[in-house]
């Protein structure tokens, strides 16, 4: 028998098993080290006293100008490929983006450097509660929200969510929320993305002494924008607050987000009482606003095209 058959073979030296750092703790190091490159290559620079922006008095100085500006954008920019890293590790986890926000300097650094994108992340509302009134019809809720960019994905989630609780709203086809809620979403061709939101969403300063929102145009300087951040609500008593109004036009949305590879959750943690919307309502009003109860149209809003 062949001497090969006895020779017994050395069993591989293993590496052992080190534990990875978790993606917060890891993404930590690397922005502190961005949040100093910022500042350090992005110094503020004050305008020279007296001098406007623009030289439309002096030929020679407007040219001058403008071969700076061309050459400014035409750079490289250095830190792309690492603010993109970021934005990718922000968008997948949570936990990234809650360490992100309690870095000391790290938001100031990122503005001064016109990240606006890093802003945005940081800007999202994560475990938050928002308060969701309907002045007019007397019900409310309170929504847990995490990775939701603006107001418009907020509304059609909000209304998902509601939707499960009872017959409050006007139900949106579910193919809305799952895109508003997936990471990364696969939208099927020829589907039509196009909805019909029921709402106009406003700051609680649209709220009018009796109680109730206006009609029309008249409350246009408090109305949250559908491409605005839903850190644009402002806070009451430590939570968010939207007030929920008639739209003074129908306002159509072409589902779309500015993070697709974040993952967004709405969930209802409490719908709240005629009796408690009311004390909610005169807390904002400032005066005693009646529990009256206000008969609701029941509709199914199936139209997206």
């Amino acid at each position: 028998m062949p001497a090969e058959l006895f020779r017994t073979r050395a069993k591989p030296r293993l590496e052992p098993i080190r534990p990875q750092p978790e993606a917060a703790y890891a993404a930590r190091r690397r922005l502190l080290a961005l949040r100093d490159d910022l500042l350090v290559a992005r110094p503020k620079r004050p305008r020279r006293g007296g001098e406007p922006p623009v030289f439309f008095f002096d030929p020679a100085r407007q040219a001058e100008f403008e071969a700076a500006r061309d050459s400014q954008n035409e750079a490289v920019d250095p830190f792309a490929e690492r603010i993109d890293a970021e934005i990718a590790a922000l968008c997948e986890s949570v936990e990234v983006r809650q360490m992100a926000r309690a870095i000391p300097g790290l938001r100031d650094a990122i503005c001064r450097g016109k990240c606006t994108a890093l802003a945005a992340l940081l800007a999202v509302p994560d475990d938050e509660i928002v308060l969701v009134l309907h002045p007019n019809e007397r019900w409310g809720c309170r929504v847990a929200v995490r990775g939701i960019d603006a107001v418009n994905p907020f509304q059609v989630l909000m209304l998902d969510a509601v939707s499960a609780e009872g017959d409050y709203a006007p139900r949106l086809p579910g193919r809305f929320a799952a895109a508003c809620r997936a990471a990364d979403p696969v939208i099927p061709a020829g589907v039509p993305m196009l909805a019909e939101l029921p709402y106009q969403l406003l700051r609680p300063e649209a709220l009018q002494h009796d109680g109730t929102i206006p009609s029309g145009f008249t409350g246009c300087d408090h109305w949250l924008w559908g491409w605005e951040s839903l850190a644009a609500a402002p806070r009451r008593d430590g939570e968010r607050v939207v007030l929920l109004g008639k739209p003074a036009f129908p306002l159509e949305w072409e589902v779309e987000r500015r993070f697709p590879a974040m993952a967004a959750e709405a969930t209802v943690v409490q719908m709240l009482s005629p009796f408690q919307v009311a004390e909610r309502l005169s807390r904002i009003a400032g005066q005693p606003i009646p529990p009256a109860l206000v008969r609701r149209e029941r509709t199914t809003l199936a139209r997206a095209a």
